[in-house]
């Protein structure tokens, strides 16, 4: 049996805003090819963690690690060159740039050009949708393939860690299924993925591990199979 190794590794964080205590010793393992979900309820501090791995809010103390490497206290598009891309809550495409347009951003660490078209193409198979709108603004498609786009422009800069920001929000059903199933695949090629997710059914059922957050500390953890069937996150989270 092979040793777990860690893509990313977040130990003791604590994070403030202000005078509020927003995230209290928070231990997450991200464990290297695998999907690691975050669940927990509006403020419980999700989208502050994942905006703290990336840079954009500074931790207090605590440390967070990219494999061995510490990379708490970096400027967020430095962690970007690291291997660290975010898809944003609420999907924050460019509105007036092309879906083309969008996508080139998000390599903009990148200089091979041939292996950015590639990348582009590649994004364009797992989604047809976008690739019948490269020339339109980003800003006139629809919600599911605006979160299409959120998704690929992330993974434009071939992240070694996928942090997805509520990826369901205001989706219809059936487009929120085929996100899902394309995170599944995404991470089947090869990419870790760290899930932030209020549809907790939905998550727990694609992700190898999930972690409860509340008031900004862990709560529970555990192989998410296991979370499914716990009795109190099944009442909390599931609907009963």
């Amino acid at each position: 049996m092979s040793a777990v190794v860690n893509a990313l590794e977040l130990r003791d964080l604590d994070v403030w805003y202000g005078q509020i205590h927003a995230l209290h010793s928070v231990n997450v393992n991200v464990e290297e090819g695998r999907i690691t979900t975050l669940l927990g309820a509006n403020g419980a501090g999700k989208t502050t963690l994942l905006r703290t791995i990336s840079g954009l809010v500074k931790a207090r103390s605590g440390t967070i690690r990219l494999g061995a490497t510490p990379i708490q206290g970096l400027e967020a598009h430095e962690i970007v060159r690291r291997g660290v891309s975010q898809s944003p809550e609420g999907r924050q495409v460019f509105p007036n740039l092309t879906v083309k347009e969008n996508l080139q951003l998000g390599a903009w660490i990148r200089s091979d050009k041939a292996g950015i078209e590639a990348d582009i193409a590649r994004i364009v198979g797992i989604w047809p949708r976008l690739g019948e709108r490269m020339a339109q603004a980003a800003g006139t498609l629809s919600g599911g393939e605006q979160q299409m786009l959120a998704i690929g422009r992330a993974m434009m800069s071939r992240p070694k860690v996928l942090l997805l920001d509520e990826p369901s929000l205001g989706l219809a059903p059936v487009v929120v299924a085929g996100i899902f199933e394309t995170i599944k695949a995404i991470n089947a090629e090869g990419t870790t993925v760290l899930l932030v997710e209020q549809n907790a059914h939905l998550a727990l059922r694609i992700a190898h591990t999930g972690y409860v957050l509340e008031t900004g500390a862990i709560q529970q953890s555990g192989p998410a199979k296991d979370l499914l069937d716990d009795d109190a996150i099944r009442a909390a989270y599931l609907g009963g």
